[in-house]
């Protein structure tokens, strides 16, 4: 009995396995999962769907025209002017006012500094500042004899070159002092300054800063600095911008004497007190080599020619030389004649109080 009830179970088993494989869906049902172990192949894919969609073009920027300086001589103008360099840190953050500003500045440096630190005054030249000596050791030129004082001279020009820069032409006197000899009997222009900041003295950034911005009109006056200290370099950073603002072209003392004076540096001359404090603004500006009016600064071929009948203004002849003062010497000396150098040029004919230099 047993055995007949194992068959009938499982002949029920068999039949109900059988059914379940063969019946369909019943309407509204879902269809069974598909078996997915089993690879399916893939349709291939639309190629619209792959390609990337094309990066949004940046706008391309112009290019910066580049700067070109020009100088209007009818304009304010002040030379800037910094001695007793170069220094490895403060000339080079001095320049980079300069640069940053497109203006340009005087360096009267000393032949041996050159010699230690040729660097600063590569930078210079390339930026298109003037370079100018201040002797090779700092010593009072009017105290040398002429051959000392220009082997002096001479060996400063020596470091100048060596360091990939032209001889200067142009020389400021340590001290401010010269005699006959300093003054025109080097071959050389010797310039000294209008106007005295005394930073070597104070030092202090912003009494170098009150001293300039209350210093009053400013216009063909050349400030005198020195690159070897901090506080300068700090002081330059604010007044080159102030100057700008109050409508100065900052120029080379070369450029001062050309577009405001109205002559170029002369060997053998001496400019100082007398020559600035007897004279003004020219009605003959004198463009410097290579360049023109309108627009000093810019060569001449870039200006269209005079329309006809109309002529050039004449050069200045003037020289530093008649303005300078009558030397009474004794037979047999040469004295040293320190030149007196005030804070601020007063524009007469008075002759000037002589006072002891007061710059380094």
């Amino acid at each position: 009995m047993n055995r007949f009830f194992s068959l009938t179970l499982a002949l029920l088993l068999l039949l109900s396995c059988t059914a379940c494989v063969g019946r369909a869906a019943a309407p509204g049902e879902e269809p069974a999962p598909a078996d997915m172990s089993a690879e399916q192949p893939l349709d291939p894919p639309d190629e619209t769907e792959i390609l990337e969609e094309p990066a949004e073009e940046e706008p391309v920027e112009a290019p910066e025209e580049p700067y070109v300086r020009v100088i209007d001589p009818a304009r304010p103008m002040v030379a800037l002017t910094f001695d007793d360099g170069p220094d490895g840190t403060w000339s080079d953050a001095i320049l980079d006012v300069l640069e940053e500003h497109h203006a340009l500045a005087t360096f009267f440096e000393v032949g041996r500094n050159v010699l230690a630190c040729p660097e600063p005054v590569r930078r210079m030249a390339e930026l298109g500042c003037e370079v100018g000596s201040h002797s090779n050791a700092h010593k009072d030129l009017s105290k040398l004899k002429k051959r000392a004082l220009l082997g002096d001279l001479d060996t400063a020009d020596d470091a100048f070159v060596s360091a990939g820069v032209e001889a200067p032409t142009l020389v400021r006197p340590p001290y401010g002092a010269v005699n006959k000899t300093v003054k025109s009997a080097t071959g050389r222009s010797m310039v000294t300054w209008t106007v005295d900041t005394e930073d070597w003295r104070s030092r202090d950034a912003q009494a170098v800063i009150d001293f300039v911005q209350s210093a009053g009109d400013l216009d063909g006056e050349i400030v005198l600095m020195h690159s070897i200290y901090e506080s300068t370099a700090d002081a330059t950073a604010v007044l080159v911008p102030w100057l700008q603002e109050q409508g100065y072209q900052l120029v080379t003392v070369t450029e001062l004497l050309a577009y405001y004076y109205g002559e170029l540096p002369q060997p053998d001359c001496f400019y100082g007190y007398t020559y600035f404090s007897t004279h003004g603004r020219t009605d003959t500006p004198v463009p410097l080599p290579g360049e023109a009016f309108p627009g000093a600064g810019v060569p001449e071929e870039d200006f269209p020619e005079e329309p006809a009948g109309q002529e050039a203004p004449a050069e200045s002849d003037s020289s530093g030389e008649e303005d300078a003062p009558v030397e009474t010497e004794t037979p047999g000396e040469d004295p040293p004649e320190p030149e007196w150098t005030p804070t601020r040029v007063q524009r007469s004919t008075a002759a000037p109080a002589q006072a002891a230099p007061t710059t380094p």
